[in-house]
């Protein structure tokens, strides 16, 4: 594949389309009778992001930016155009853009278009059909990624996607190339300037002006040369508002005609230079005539009420120039951060000691450190609280020849910083709250997160804080670790790489029994959720080497050896990261172990006496009838209990009221150890003997088949290759006393 990295050219390539005047806009029309390129359903432009993306991006963070540079078009007020994305599956695997009834976005990594040979400067295109009469009907975007890298995180030498994506949407609307240097329709792109992932204030009028949904106001009128009236073709007309900044513009028609729509109500001033550089009448679409043999002129201010037009009549232009300010091998717009002092450096010609260069916003302050013919350096000095916007940059010689170069800068807040995310990971299901910290985070600030957008103020968006606290409730996800991106209205952007992560987050919700022999050899059931095969469990950090996971919600270990004490730390681990915490504790006495119940039935009334036997039986043991054998939860205890010996409990059943096979639970008070016996007794409502059976579990050997909680553990762990060897037992303490 071949990659280059130089300054490119952004093209919108129409089938015999040019450019006309119409309503404050340059508009891509038929060349053959002039008709304006239109859609005819501006409300609903379908538009289908191939699903194959581009070979320089793997995480499919390209269709976040396409989507984005979708919004920006979409968010214009004032305007009833829309882009709507087609989110059928078979139109977005196909990514046919050479069908009429698709409009594609798509990576064309192959040349498989033609549109991009060995050697092409173009970074992107858009091919747009229409009729006779100027009806778009089909449309589609291809980036060259056949000659070019993209990028969506700013890789060094790559186009930023939604920098460029939002240009060419601009041709897909039916607009063609602006002679303003900040405007999202400027030709020329740079591997280090996203600035034109925002719309200016001239895409915007131009959206306001061809596709309103009310009345805007609008400015016509002619330039005509000072000296025989004559029109001036293609001569660029740029409007400001009463701080300076720059807004809509045009060029005028063959007769020198021209009118700039969108606009709101305000005072404006009208600036009108030749089309020669860093614009010219190449960067434009066939069919124009552009004359540039004449000096800039001013008139205004004009003042516009809501929904007015106006015609201020014929502008005069003098005699030609040969001063310029700004090239096409400039990096334009240049940006000025507020609050700060920034520096400059532009081309030109006759740049000479001597000449003044000033901003049109006059609360910047410009001062000139070098001239030197061929360029000028400078730095700027923006206020604190200067608005974002662009605005123009104005060179005087010292016999008072002009140059101006529409919108050369545009103002930005500091870029943010993210240096922080808590929690730094969260469920891949969402829900989870998150809060983002850091600074020169601005009101209407986006974040950006595993292909999600999330907007300040929007409803299911993010909510700024303040500077320096972003908050929001993270949306179903990808699993996988992603940066986390604010981008401010401008387009300029903070990034914390890899700060947050989508994991599938496990949680415990008991442990039983929570505490074991110091020996090991415990069975341990963890009762919970989202657990994954491959989790790893440890105990005070120590692994736990025999571990099954028999469903997402249950795992069974048997514990190792450990020192007495705790509790510890139990943690589940996925893999990935994600864990949850609970406790267990290591005791001395060994595990105890019931092993038989008789009888192993009686009255649902309880009162009986029966006799439970096992072994290890501790002073303080309790007894529990039909708790959860997996989590010890629940049941009824019995109303007393009296140890006659390590290896003999005598308890008083008690009243449960209902027939059914309970499990018998034994626990000691002071450690927590237990061991139960699923369906060990049952009970009868008529108060019978309950068959007077003896129900035993063995002590060492297999589990009883009905002792459910076991029996899962041995096959579990026996999947797994353990050998269940019960540890070595202590004796028992001789002379237990009774409870």
């Amino acid at each position: 594949m071949n990659r280059r990295t130089t300054r490119a050219l952004l093209l919108c390539a129409t089938v015999l389309a040019g450019a006309a005047l119409v309503r404050g806009s340059l508009r891509l029309i038929n060349p053959s009778n002039g008709a304006p390129l239109h859609w005819s359903n501006p409300a609903a432009i379908s538009v289908v992001i191939h699903d194959a993306g581009s070979d320089d991006i793997a995480d499919g963070s390209h269709e976040t930016a396409l989507r984005m540079a979708i919004d920006a078009w979409n968010d214009v007020d004032g305007s009833g155009a829309r882009l709507v994305e087609d989110l059928n599956p078979a139109h977005r695997a196909a990514g046919d853009w050479t069908s009429p009834a698709h409009h594609v976005l798509r990576f064309d990594e192959t040349n498989a278009s033609g549109y991009f040979p060995f050697g092409s400067s173009t970074v992107a295109i858009t091919p747009v059909w229409f009729t006779g009469g100027g009806t778009i009907t089909d449309a589609d975007v291809l980036f060259n990624g056949y000659g070019f890298g993209f990028t969506t995180s700013g890789e060094a030498g790559r186009y930023d996607v939604q920098d460029v994506a939002a240009h060419e949407l601009g041709h897909l609307l039916g607009f063609d190339h602006s002679g303003q240097a900040g405007a999202t329709l400027y030709p020329y792109v740079d591997s280090q300037v996203i600035l034109h992932r925002s719309l200016s204030r001239d895409d915007e009028q131009a959206l306001r002006a061809v596709y309103p949904d009310r009345a805007h106001g609008a400015i016509r009128g002619r330039v005509e040369r000072s000296s025989d009236a004559s029109g001036v073709p293609g001569a660029h007309v740029v409007a400001r508002d009463a701080d300076g900044r720059t807004s809509g513009g045009t060029i005028a028609d063959g007769n020198g005609n021209f009118t700039i729509g969108g606009f709101d109500a305000g005072a404006y001033d009208l600036v009108v230079v030749p089309l020669d550089q860093p614009v010219s009448a190449g960067n434009l679409t066939p069919g124009h005539v552009v004359e540039t043999n004449f000096g800039p002129a001013f008139a205004g201010p004009f003042a516009l009420s809501e929904g007015q037009t106006i015609d201020v009549g014929a502008i005069g232009v003098g005699p030609d120039v040969t001063l310029n300010l700004g090239t096409s091998a400039d990096r334009l717009p240049l940006r000025a951060v507020r609050g700060t002092t920034t520096f400059h450096q532009l081309r030109g010609s006759q740049l000479v000691p001597g000449s003044t260069l000033t901003a049109s916003d006059p609360d910047v302050v410009v001062q000139v450190t070098g001239w030197s013919w061929s360029s000028v350096a400078f730095r700027l000095q923006t206020p604190v609280g200067e608005p974002r916007g662009h605005f123009d940059l104005r060179v005087t010689d010292s016999m008072g020849r002009v140059s101006v170069l529409p919108a050369a800068v545009e103002v930005t807040p500091p870029d943010p910083v993210v240096a922080a995310v808590t929690p730094a990971q969260g469920d891949k299901a969402g829900g989870g709250a998150l809060t983002i910290l850091g600074s020169d985070f601005a009101p209407g600030c986006r974040v950006v997160l595993a292909g999600e957008v999330y907007e300040d103020g929007v409803p299911g968006g993010c909510t700024r804080v303040d500077d320096g606290t972003i908050t929001l409730t993270t949306r179903q996800s990808v699993a996988g670790t992603w940066d986390v991106v604010v981008i401010d209205e401008s387009g300029v952007e903070g990034r914390l790489a890899d700060g947050f992560q989508f994991t599938t987050i496990p949680t415990i919700a008991s442990v039983f029994p929570p505490a074991g022999d110091d020996a090991g050899g415990t069975l341990v059931t963890i009762k919970g959720d989202e657990f994954v095969d491959g989790c790893v469990v440890s105990i005070g950090g120590v692994v736990q080497a025999t571990t099954a996971v028999l469903d997402s919600r249950t795992i069974l270990l048997q514990t190792q050896a450990g020192v007495a004490g705790g509790p510890y730390e139990l943690r589940v681990e996925n893999p990935g990261g994600a864990f949850a915490t609970s406790n267990f504790a290591y005791a001395a006495p060994p595990d105890p172990d019931v092993t038989s119940v008789d009888p192993g039935g009686g009255s649902a009334m309880g009162g009986e006496v029966i006799r439970i036997t096992g072994v290890n039986f501790a002073a303080d043991t309790r007894v529990v009838f039909g708790a959860d054998p997996e989590t010890g939860l629940g049941g009824h205890e019995s109303p007393e209990v009296v140890v006659v010996s390590s290896g003999e409990l005598d308890v008083r059943t008690p009243g449960v009221g209902y027939d059914a096979a309970l499990s018998v639970l034994a626990r000691s008070e002071s450690t927590g150890q237990a061991s139960v016996v699923a369906a060990a007794f049952t009970t009868a409502g008529s108060g019978g003997d309950g068959g007077g059976s003896c129900h035993a579990v063995p002590v060492d050997g297999p589990p009883d088949p009905r002792d459910v909680a076991r029996t899962l553990a041995f096959f579990a762990l026996l999947a797994l290759g353990a050998r269940l060897v019960r540890p070595a037992r202590r004796p028992a303490p001789a002379g237990v006393a009774a409870a």
